[in-house]
C-alpha cells in the first residue's frame, strides 16, 4: 500500500511538471530583415524566460516548418514539452508616409492536443529610415566575406543578441523593438503557465564536454558547421561537427548552429537554436544535436 501511494505521488508530480517548448518564430513579413528579426526574437524570448519556474526548451522542427500546417505534432510530443509557444511575424504595414508597423501573433498551445490556450497580438513601430538602414546593414554583412561559411558565421557573430560585434542587433532600432516584444511575450507566458514552482538546481564547477552535430539517417553527414555556444564562436575548433570544450562552466548552455553543407534533399533550418543544462555532477559529457530526415533536431546527452 505504501509503495502504491509513493508511486501515485511520484506520477502526480511528473504530470504536474511544466515544460515550455519555443518554436522558431515563423517569418511571413516579406521584409529583408524579417528572418533575422525572427531568429533574434526567438533567442530573446528564451533569454527572458531563462530561470523561469518551469523548464524552457528551444525547439527545432526542421526546414519545412510551417505553423499553419499540423505536421509537427509527433516532433513536439517527442520533445517532452507540455506547452508550446508558436509565433508568426506577420506582413509589415508600410504606409507611404510615417512609421513601419511590425505585427506578431503569439499563441500558447497544449502540446498533446494542439489546442490553443492563449492567443495574443503585438505590434511595434519603427521609422522608415531605421528599417531601411538595418536592412541595408544586413545586406552588407552578408557580402563582406568570400565563403558561405564565413558569411554565415560573421552574420551570427555580428547580429545575434549575445555577440561582441560593434553594433549588436539588440542595440539597433529593430533589436530594441524585438526586445520589447520579447518582454511582452514573457508576461503572456508567465500569466498562462503560472509563476509557481522552482528552477532546476545543478552542481557548480567546470568540466570537459564534447558537442556534436549528427544525423539520425545512415550515411548522412556534413562537414562544415558554424557553432556558437553561450555567445562565443567555436567554429574554428569544430571538426566534422565535433567541438570539445575544456573547463566549461556548469550551467545553462545556449547553442546556435548552422549547417553549411547539408545532405542532399535534407531541408535543414538556416539556424538551429537549442538549449540545455550542463551539470558536472552527472556522468554525461557528450551532447549531440541529432538531425532527423526533415531537418528536425533535438539535443540529447550521452
Amino acid at each position: 500500500m505504501t509503495c502504491l501511494l509513493l508511486f501515485c505521488c511520484v506520477n502526480a508530480q511528473s504530470q504536474d511538471k511544466k515544460v515550455l517548448g519555443i518554436m522558431p518564430i515563423f517569418d511571413t513579413s516579406g521584409d529583408p530583415f524579417g528572418q533575422q528579426f525572427a531568429q533574434n526574437l526567438t533567442a530573446m524570448i528564451y533569454d527572458k524566460l531563462e530561470g523561469a519556474p518551469f523548464e524552457v526548451v528551444l525547439l527545432n522542427p526542421g526546414g519545412l516548418y510551417n505553423p499553419l500546417l499540423p505536421d509537427t505534432q509527433d516532433y513536439v510530443q517527442s520533445a517532452g514539452v507540455t506547452t508550446v509557444l508558436v509565433a508568426v511575424l506577420k506582413p509589415t504595414d508600410k504606409p507611404q508616409k510615417g512609421d513601419f508597423i511590425l505585427h506578431l501573433e503569439a499563441k500558447l498551445q497544449e502540446a498533446q492536443s494542439g489546442k490553443d490556450l492563449n492567443v495574443s497580438n503585438y505590434s511595434g513601430k519603427i521609422s522608415h529610415n531605421d528599417a531601411l538602414l538595418d536592412a541595408a546593414k544586413i545586406g552588407v554583412e552578408y557580402g563582406s566575406n568570400s565563403s558561405y561559411t564565413a558569411r554565415r558565421s560573421h552574420d551570427l557573430i555580428s547580429a545575434m543578441m549575445m555577440s561582441n560585434g560593434s553594433r549588436p542587433f539588440a542595440k539597433q532600432p529593430l533589436g530594441k523593438l524585438a526586445l520589447s516584444m520579447a518582454a511582452q511575450i514573457q508576461a503572456q507566458v508567465i500569466a498562462q503557465m503560472g509563476a509557481t514552482g522552482s528552477a532546476s538546481s545543478i552542481a557548480g564547477g567546470a568540466c570537459t564536454v564534447t558537442i556534436q552535430v549528427k544525423y539520425t539517417a545512415k550515411k548522412a553527414t556534413s562537414r562544415a558547421y558554424d557553432i556558437i555556444i553561450n555567445g562565443q564562436n567555436n567554429s574554428l575548433w569544430t571538426k566534422d561537427g565535433v567541438t570539445t570544450m575544456e573547463n566549461f562552466k556548469a550551467g545553462p548552455m545556449f547553442l546556435q548552429i548552422s549547417v553549411a553543407d547539408p545532405p542532399y534533399r535534407t531541408p535543414v533550418q538556416d539556424l538551429y537554436q537549442a538549449n540545455t543544462i550542463l551539470d558536472c555532477a552527472k556522468p554525461e559529457r557528450n551532447l549531440a544535436l541529432e538531425l532527423g530526415p526533415v531537418g528536425d533536431a533535438l539535443l540529447r546527452w550521452r
